[in-house]
């Protein structure tokens, strides 16, 4: 499929640079992932449309800086957020971002395979697992969360990491929906 989203068409063509430049510093060194097609005309999953929106582009990144940081959210809380989102949403790239992710946080291949199943994973922390139900929870509900659910959760983890969760699936889901936008790219699955 071509791209939808050509980076030499975008309004800052080097918005690449910025964008990586803040994901290195989000991901403590380079992602794990790539961000750009290997001939360099096209950044790959939420980074096509966000090329398009530089101003939107930076606004988000700004805020995802904090919203990443270990001082905000536990990184295992995070990966187990997102992976929860990721059970509800066909989005591979996103899969494939964050298996890696996944791993890097020291989750085995069966806890990864289990959480992007929608099966909460054997061998958490009452926390992380609070945190993984909590993630699936504001993947799929559209309404208001139940007392008995909300109980459940924060009787196992701060009401500040109920939050950083909740900030964490909101910014998934804004990155879910340019992945959406971006269209099928068959090499992720």
């Amino acid at each position: 499929m071509a791209s939808r989203f050509p980076l030499m068409q975008a309004p800052d063509p080097e918005i690449h640079k910025m964008i990586a430049s803040i994901l290195t510093e989000i991901h403590n060194g380079p992602p794990a992932f790539p961000i750009l097609q290997e001939d360099g005309d096209t950044m790959l999953g939420p980074y096509a449309a966000f090329s398009y929106t530089p101003e939107m582009a930076k606004a988000f990144f700004t805020m995802s800086k904090t919203c990443y940081s270990p001082e905000h959210i536990k990184p295992r809380n995070r990966g187990l957020a997102i992976m929860a989102l990721c059970s509800v949403f066909h989005l591979p790239y996103i899969v494939y971002c964050h298996r890696i992710v996944g791993q890097k946080l020291g989750f085995s291949d069966q806890q990864i395979d289990d959480a992007m199943a929608g099966k909460e994973p054997q061998g958490l922390t009452s926390e992380e697992s609070a945190a993984y139900r909590l993630g699936r929870v504001l993947s799929t509900d559209t309404g208001p969360i139940s007392d008995a659910v909300f109980d459940d959760i924060s009787s196992n983890m701060d009401k500040s990491q109920v939050v950083a969760v909740t900030n964490i699936v909101g910014g998934y889901l804004w990155i879910a929906k340019l992945v959406q936008v971006n269209g099928h790219d068959s090499r992720w699955g």
